[in-house]
């Protein structure tokens, strides 16, 4: 892996769809990061968050949708105003965001967590 600024920009720009699943992730808050043995975790639609960075800072809501071709969050109440006026939700990045509450809806999450935590 290079170590060039230009490059990594690059190559993170050009990644393939399955491997901004990676980059999409968000650091566990500290009670989760001990039951599941891991620093972070995949951000999905349903996942409650703590905005860390930012205007927000501070704020906790749901994640309304994930945008894995802009490696973008968007959490609910997160929100800025266009010129005519009209709300509409605001990208975060992934890495501005502490997950303090995983929706485990999806079984095959649910298993990959526990057996990370084995």
């Amino acid at each position: 892996m290079t170590r060039q600024p230009r490059k990594q920009r690059t190559q993170k720009r050009n990644a393939p769809l399955h491997e901004r699943h990676d980059q999409v992730r968000a650091t566990l808050a500290d009670d989760l990061r001990e039951e599941y043995g891991q620093r972070s975790v995949r951000v999905n639609a349903g996942d409650t968050v703590e905005v860390l960075r930012g205007d927000h800072a501070g704020e906790e809501a749901e994640v309304l949708a994930v945008d894995l071709k802009d490696e973008v969050v968007h959490v609910e109440g997160v929100t800025v105003e266009k010129a005519d006026g009209e709300e509409v939700p605001r990208p975060l990045d992934a890495s501005n965001l502490r997950v303090t509450e995983l929706d485990l809806e999806d079984d095959r999450r649910q298993a990959r967590l526990e057996e990370s935590s084995e």
